[in-house]
């Protein structure tokens, strides 16, 4: 049997797997039931209307909730399957693209797995909200494939082998033009990351070539649309209010100062904890790189040396060692109103300890990045973007309140780093063996919370 068949068993099988886990998914008592109750009340256009005129500027997320809820569970169960194969296999394509290597991952089921191993390296709550939650796998998967593989035209183009012109295939465009209106009109977050690539793209390929692909201004301009229409919607200042009266009323009366420490601590504390596995694997390909690199100056091994530094720190909860990553947000009731947020004032020595040591392990990783990455700014952008991603939520009062889902888009950009890093590995048994590592932290990263 081929290589080629055996990675198209391999994609059929998480299939299979993708619809056995969603299948045991059913509606929930709250948005669900109140997304169930007003699609199947409303016709598609009203339905559209009365959430863009009262509550949120949305719609193409809107557009698949009503879609899903009036064709049911098993539409659902179905297409979710599918966009859980899809994501990885975007963010794997994007990964093959930006290190340079072609469509890799036709013949090679190692980097396959280690993309799937992305979702057992996440924070289970994370995967529960946005991957197997009915409304919020429809927000966030579906919609985050969308805008991923809206970017790959713009990836074919600005990783053209140098002197090459792209030659793009008008094709994509009838798929990634519809795929980047629909993740710019989903979560926030996507379509500040996505317009934000999509404008780069543009403005580079025109310092490079002095003129710009016509199809990817055309969809540049189409998301900047989709973007502006997303956030002129007049529900987004009723939803605001309702949302700050309901999640975080001190949220309009907060000291700017207290503003930024709340986003700093909670950002921190996620990276501590929800996101570490993801810093985990950036450090460890790193750590490899450096490792086969013939020559190493000095400066190569104390890069190193911090890495593995802050890579032993972030597995020590694992032993039940948490020193460096309680910051008491498990005191934080994310299902009821906070009627007090946190304040520098009242931070023990041990959080505050805790909080350095983590901006600390944020900074580092910028110049570290840059030099086991020989300098590619697409993963320098994406490591910013995964940052402000979060940090974006100082702008809503439902940061505590949205949960873990909030850390999806991170993980899936720091999934893309790891990847696009891997594939630099000149042995081939040190990136198999890699691979191996990455899926058994991820499936103990699960146990362990399943047990613990």
């Amino acid at each position: 049997m081929s290589k080629k068949y055996k990675v198209w068993i391999f994609w059929a099988l998480m299939l299979i797997g993708a619809l056995l886990v969603v299948s045991q998914g059913s509606y929930s008592d709250g948005d669900d039931a109140f997304f169930y109750q007003y699609t199947n009340s409303m016709g598609f256009g009203e339905y559209l209307s009365w959430r863009y005129q009262t509550w949120v500027g949305r719609m193409s997320g809107e557009a698949f909730v009503y879609l899903a809820f009036r064709l049911g569970l098993g539409f659902w169960r179905v297409v979710n399957a599918v966009m859980l194969v899809l994501l990885p296999v975007g963010v794997l394509r994007l990964s093959e693209k930006a290190a340079g290597i072609g469509v890799h991952s036709e013949e090679a089921i190692g980097p396959c797995a280690a993309a799937v191993g992305g979702y057992f390296l996440m924070n289970i709550m994370t995967v529960g909200y946005a991957a197997v939650w009915v409304n919020g796998s429809i927000f966030y998967t579906w919609c985050f494939t969308c805008g991923i593989w809206a970017l790959m035209p713009f990836a074919d183009a600005v990783f053209a082998k140098p002197g090459e012109e792209p030659a793009l295939n008008k094709k994509y465009f009838l798929i990634s033009i519809p795929c980047a209106v629909a993740g710019t009109m989903s979560i926030e977050q996507m379509s500040a990351v996505l317009l934000t690539f999509e404008v780069l793209a543009v403005v580079a390929l025109f310092l490079r070539h002095k003129k710009v692909h016509p199809l990817l201004l055309v969809q540049t301009l189409t998301t900047a649309v989709a973007f502006v229409i997303l956030f002129s919607a007049p529900g987004n200042e009723i939803r605001v209010a309702s949302e700050i009266a309901n999640w975080m009323p001190e949220y309009e009366t907060m000291p700017f100062g207290q503003h930024v420490f709340i986003t700093i601590h909670w950002l921190l504390s996620s990276f501590a904890n929800e996101n570490k596995l993801f810093l985990c694997g950036i450090w460890v390909v790193g750590i490899l790189l450096l490792l086969q690199q013939e020559q190493k100056k000095k400066r190569d091994w104390i890069a190193l040396g911090i890495a593995a530094v802050f890579t032993l720190a972030a597995l020590l909860p694992y032993a039940g060692f948490d020193l460096l990553s309680d910051m008491g947000m498990q005191y934080i009731n994310i299902e009821a109103c906070v009627y007090q947020v946190p304040s520098m004032a009242v931070m023990t020595r041990e959080v505050i300890l805790a909080m350095i040591w983590w901006a600390a392990a944020l900074l580092f990783t910028l110049p570290f990045l840059w030099r086991v990455s020989k300098k590619h700014i697409t993963l320098m952008l994406a490591y910013l973007a995964g940052i402000a991603s979060e940090a974006i939520m100082y702008c809503s009062p439902t940061m505590y309140a949205s949960g873990a889902r909030v850390y999806y888009l991170t993980d899936l950009l720091y999934l893309f780093i790891i990847l696009t890093l891997a594939f630099s590995l000149k042995k081939k048994r040190w990136r198999n063996g890699f691979y191996v590592g990455l899926l058994v932290a991820g499936v103990w990263n699960l146990v362990w919370q399943v047990l613990f």
